[in-house]
């Protein structure tokens, strides 16, 4: 494809998701006035495939056998490569939209209907899957995880989807973590009886903080674990027969996380054979692979910033975690971050709720979907960036394995 025919694509994609802004705002706004918490997001998952289906797209409902995943589906004039636009839709309980799923859920939308317009003039296919579940407060959460077990990312060649924040930031290396629960269970007794009948199950659970503790100076960095005892006993006059402790624990790659996993559960063994108690181990949500950005897919992604005029940052380090981490190990992904406000918001507060149903929140919003749409467009038609893209994916996977 010529310079030319190229460039006047890129401005037809980019009219199309300025013509569609408005409706994707409204979108956003009703997402965000009707928050809905990971797997109930039925009214979210049903008014974002209503704007792809008159577009269209190829609607599959229930994909992986979640009730409020989907695919949609928009093919161009050949078999070429397939590219998934990801978008998630869940909310926090109480506060709602404090992390701009509404914005970003819709900016991918806005990115599929811009790419929507020229798919017939280039090969490949464009692929929204929906995918439930991002934030790690319902059982099973991990909804990317789950997708990718049930073979959802099957024929994907690369992948995509963006963040609100603060900055925008192209390659942000995210960790990966797990989310456990432990039950101590011991043998109630009056405190004020004989000793040798109790066995206290809260004491099992401080063993295993302080267990957790002593081998804090091991951790290589970035290693974080943070225990809480969510139950210790009920009065001060009875022995706890029942102690749960809760931990999250992050690591900057995953084969790190799993050794520091080991240790934790020797620190939860330990504590539970000194004691006598008896212990059980839940995990409460799927792993979440640390972030590996594609470079490749990156700069051309810092491209489509530049030519919208977008400043940013081009990479740094976080300890926050995200299910497009796993994605990020079955396929090149990219997972940038857009501004939607002040540079001190900080994710899951009122200031950020107000700020992704905000006039600032709607424009990261809109830079985001034409950000992700030239990013495709860029795919689709460069066989160069794809092979150097896939290069640089299987080097990273082999040397994190």
């Amino acid at each position: 494809m010529k310079l030319r025919e190229k460039e006047q694509l890129m401005k037809e994609i980019i009219d199309e998701i300025e013509d569609k802004k408005q409706e994707l705002i409204e979108t956003s706004k009703y997402i965000w006035n009707n928050p809905e918490i990971g797997y109930e997001e039925f009214k979210a998952k049903d008014i974002l495939i209503s704007v792809l289906e008159k577009e269209g797209f190829e609607i599959q409902r229930d994909v992986g056998n979640v009730a409020t995943a989907f695919t949609a589906v928009k093919k161009g004039k050949g078999e070429g490569p397939r590219i998934a636009i990801m978008s998630e839709y869940d909310a926090l309980p109480e506060i709602g939209h404090a992390c701009g799923h509404n914005l970003f859920s819709v900016a991918s939308i806005g990115a599929a209907l811009g790419i929507a317009k020229v798919i017939d003039k280039i090969d490949g296919s464009v692929v929204v899957i929906g995918t439930p579940a991002e934030e790690g407060i319902v059982p099973n959460s991990g909804g990317k995880a789950v997708l990718i077990e049930e073979g959802v990312f099957e024929n994907i060649d690369a992948a995509m989807i963006c963040h609100a924040e603060g900055r925008t930031i192209v390659e942000r290396l995210l960790v990966a973590s797990a989310s456990i629960e432990v039950i101590f269970t011991g043998k109630a007794a009056h405190a004020g009886g004989p000793p040798h009948e109790w066995i206290n199950a809260l004491t099992a659970g401080l063993l295993t903080i302080n267990n957790i503790n002593a081998i804090r100076q091991q951790f290589l960095p970035r290693v974080i674990v943070n225990p809480i005892i969510t139950e210790g006993g009920i009065t001060v006059n009875t022995i706890p027969d029942k102690c749960v402790v809760k931990l999250s624990i992050r690591a900057d790659r995953r084969n790190v996380l799993l050794n520091v996993m080991d240790k934790v559960e020797n620190c939860i063994k330990a504590a539970a054979m000194v004691t006598g108690c008896n212990y059980k181990i839940d995990m409460e949500k799927r792993i979440y692979e640390d972030l590996i950005p594609n470079h490749e897919l990156s700069l051309a992604f810092r491209n489509a910033l530049n030519v919208l005029g977008v400043d940013y940052i081009e990479r740094e380090e976080a300890n926050y975690a995200w299910d497009a981490g796993n994605v990020s190990y079955v396929c090149p992904t990219i997972a940038p971050y857009i501004k939607i406000g002040s540079e001190k918001l900080v994710g899951h507060t009122e200031d950020f709720k107000k700020a992704s149903n905000s006039e600032e929140g709607f424009e990261g919003m809109i830079i985001g979907a034409k950000a992700m749409a030239l990013t495709t467009f860029d795919y689709l038609t460069s066989p160069d960036l794809r092979e150097r893209a896939k290069e640089e994916f299987q080097r990273k996977i082999s040397s994190n394995s």
